[in-house]
This record gives C-alpha cells, sequence and structure tokens, in this order.
C-alpha cells in the first residue's frame, strides 16, 4: 500500500506530525518483532487523530489518497470517531439521530467506544449521518462491493422522500445531518435521472450546506445557477467535489453561512477550493 502523502499548506505542524507517525508505525507494523511496542504507539497515535477539532480532520478529507488510507484502517472505533468529528457530531447529536432514547443515550457513547452494529435500520441512519458506505462505518471488515451506490438511503424510516423544491425549507427542521431521497433531481439538474439522494448538514457553527449525490458533473452555467438559487434562496457558493469511496458519483454542495459567521465561511470556501483534492468552487453572489 502506498503511504507517500503529499502535503499542502493547508496542514498545520502538528497534523503533518501526527500522520507521518501513524503512516511510520503502520508501516513498521508490517516486518515488526516487536509488535506489542508498535502497537502501544499506534493506539496512542490513533487517540490524538481521534481528538483532532473538525476543521483539522476536514483538512485531513482534502487529500483524497489520505482520507481512503485513513478510512481503510482496520479498527471500527477509529474509522467512526473521525467521521463523527469530520462532520462536528456530538454523542447527543448521534443518539438524537439514530432514535435513541433519553435512557438509552449511552447507547450512542458505546458506538465509539466498541465495534458493535447497532439494531436496523440505525447502521443506514448512521452511514447517512457520516457519509460513508454503511459497511465501513458499522463492520470490522467491510466488503468493498457494498460501496458502489448509496442504497442505504433507500431503507424504508432511514430518509424522507422530497421533491427538490421542498428542500430549503426542510432546513429548518434538521437538528444534525438527516438524509432525503430526491424526486425529480432533474427540474435542477436535468442530467440526473431520479431519484438521487442528499443530506442538510447543520453541524457546523459557520456554515450549512446541501450535499446532493450526482452522476455527473454539472455544468455550471447561469442557467443552472438560477435554478439553484430559486431551490435555495439563501445559497452562497456550490462546490463539487470527490465522493469518498464512491468514485463514479460528484459531490454538489449548496452552501450559505451562518449569521455572524460570514468571515469564517470565507475561509471555509478558501480551504475548499484551494486545497481539496477534485474540487471546483463556483460563487453564486
Amino acid at each position: 500500500m502506498n503511504t507517500t502523502i503529499k502535503y499542502d499548506g493547508v496542514y498545520q505542524s502538528h497534523i503533518r506530525s501526527l500522520v507521518n507517525e501513524y503512516f511510520t508505525i503502520t508501516n513498521k507494523l508490517k516486518n515488526a518483532s516487536d509488535l506489542k511496542q508498535l502497537q502501544a504507539k499506534l493506539k496512542s497515535t490513533k487517540r490524538k487523530l481521534c481528538r483532532l477539532d473538525y476543521v483539522d480532520v476536514l483538512a485531513l478529507q482534502n487529500s483524497f489518497e489520505l482520507w481512503h488510507l485513513l478510512m481503510n484502517d482496520p479498527d471500527l472505533y477509529f474509522r467512526r470517531t473521525l467521521c463523527r468529528k469530520l462532520f462536528n457530531l456530538s454523542e447527543p447529536d448521534v443518539a438524537e439521530a439514530l432514535g435513541y432514547s433519553a435512557t438509552r443515550a449511552g447507547a450512542a457513547h458505546n458506538l465509539f467506544n466498541s465495534s458493535g452494529m447497532p439494531h436496523w435500520p440505525r447502521p443506514f441512519k448512521l452511514s447517512i449521518l457520516l457519509n460513508h458506505p454503511w459497511q465501513l462505518v458499522n463492520k470490522n471488515d467491510p466488503e468493498e462491493f457494498s460501496y458502489s451506490s448509496p442504497a442505504e438511503y433507500f431503507d424504508p424510516g432511514v430518509s424522507k422522500k422530497i421533491h427538490i423544491k421542498d428542500l430549503s425549507k426542510e432546513k429548518t427542521l434538521v437538528k444534525s445531518i438527516a438524509g432525503f431521497v430526491i424526486l425529480n433531481p432533474q427540474e435542477v439538474f436535468p442530467l440526473e435521472t431520479p431519484p438521487v439522494t442528499g443530506r442538510w448538514v447543520t453541524t457546523y457553527p459557520e456554515m450549512d450546506y446541501f450535499e446532493f449525490h450526482l452522476h455527473h458533473e454539472p455544468v455550471m452555467d447561469k442557467a443552472l445557477q438560477r435554478r439553484i438559487l430559486n431551490a435555495f434562496p439563501f445559497a452562497n457558493d456550490v462546490i463539487t467535489t470527490y465522493v469518498p469511496f464512491r468514485s463514479k458519483m460528484r459531490s454538489l454542495w449548496i452552501m450559505m453561512p451562518k449569521v455572524g459567521r460570514e468571515q469564517d465561511f470565507k475561509g471555509i470556501i478558501t480551504e475548499l477550493k484551494g486545497f481539496r483534492d477534485a474540487t471546483v468552487h463556483y460563487p453564486l453572489r
């Protein structure tokens, strides 16, 4: 496995140091005789990675290659926790989104301290929250054949079926992250065949965004920009980017700053368009 990662200026020194430490140890483990000591060091490094702030984990995901290597770690707890940090999700957020009652809030905590799989349909709900294939965030040994399409969105009770014109007003009802099956995406994206999937993400302090999972890179001409603004009147920017582990899809984020955080939002945009792999930025205003 190739673990030579190209770094850009986006990585602060502490992130670079942790990532280098992680890959140095994992490479040594392949031919090591003193496994116990190296495994203890790796466990410590993973704990430090899992304590990173969401901004730092967003920076890690800028690199397609680096993120996929981290998400292929055999430790399910590690994969889940990095994904939770990526979207700034608290354990109470996860408990509520998965439908755990107040008396069972500890069940969500256990998901990030063990390798168990919750009862159905919670594995699919967790997949939508963490934006990765359901087996990758629910099984110790995921099967890659399960990664190809976002099938988790179509299980009954997991996502809301909706027309594209109604998506904007759904944002006020979303407490963290929610999944949707869009029945008529072609009204905004003419090349798309219905249905397509998507998510409202409202967990960041700087911004909210709706993420479409598309099968084509859209032509972002003036007509498409008008259709986006008609469907999402408060939209400020659009990016298209890669979808983790789904190479045949494109992710399109319709983004808007939170009140009072406009400068911080601009910083996020600068980071994404400057450093994130396979990403294109389109200002709408």
